[in-house]
């Protein structure tokens, strides 16, 4: 992968979040599955090279091949996501949240319908949990899969997000 263990040019400056612990951050990172390298550790580098921040910590919680619906409220990731946080906020305030998922929903035929109301019953449990920091989704559903097209339900659905207040554009990754 691209991404896998390139160094960073601000590496004193972007840490990994793990456990109540921070790390200074190497791809993969921990907290997510895979090992495939990824693409927030050199988007934190740029932050910090385009002064948008001084440091950067990341909070990684990606479990690879997973729907939606295991991430909506009162899903055992959604779970997960909010004790992760939990213990986080002793320390540190969420200012931006990363969304990259979708890719088994495209495999799984999740509606555009059922994709947003999973999505907006996550962001409700972050939010009632006292995290209203923005998103930034991607619009993610193609992984290797010969019937993919660019225009189908799930990534329908992501962009339909885009219309919901704190919700941006974060990568577009299938394309």
């Amino acid at each position: 992968d691209v991404y896998k263990r390139q160094p960073l040019k601000f590496g004193e400056n972007v840490f990994n979040y793990y456990e109540g612990k921070c790390y200074k951050a190497s791809s993969p990172l921990l907290g997510a599955t895979g090992d495939g390298g990824e693409f927030i550790t050199p988007l934190a580098d740029k932050l910090i090279e385009n002064n948008t921040y001084k440091n950067v910590v990341i909070v990684a919680s990606g479990i690879g091949g997973t729907p939606i619906s295991r991430w909506q409220k009162d899903g055992d990731l959604n779970v997960m996501l909010l004790e992760t946080l939990s213990k986080l906020k002793t320390d540190y305030k969420p200012t931006q949240i990363v969304w990259h998922q979708g890719e088994s929903d495209f495999n799984n035929k999740t509606s555009a319908k059922v994709y947003v109301s999973s999505f907006q019953s996550l962001k409700k449990s972050l939010n009632d949990n006292n995290v209203s920091a923005p998103f930034f989704i991607s619009i993610s559903t193609q992984c290797n899969n010969q019937d993919w097209t660019m225009s189908n339900p799930t990534s329908n659905g992501q962009k339909a997000l885009l219309q919901i207040k704190n919700i941006f554009l974060g990568a577009n990754t299938d394309i």
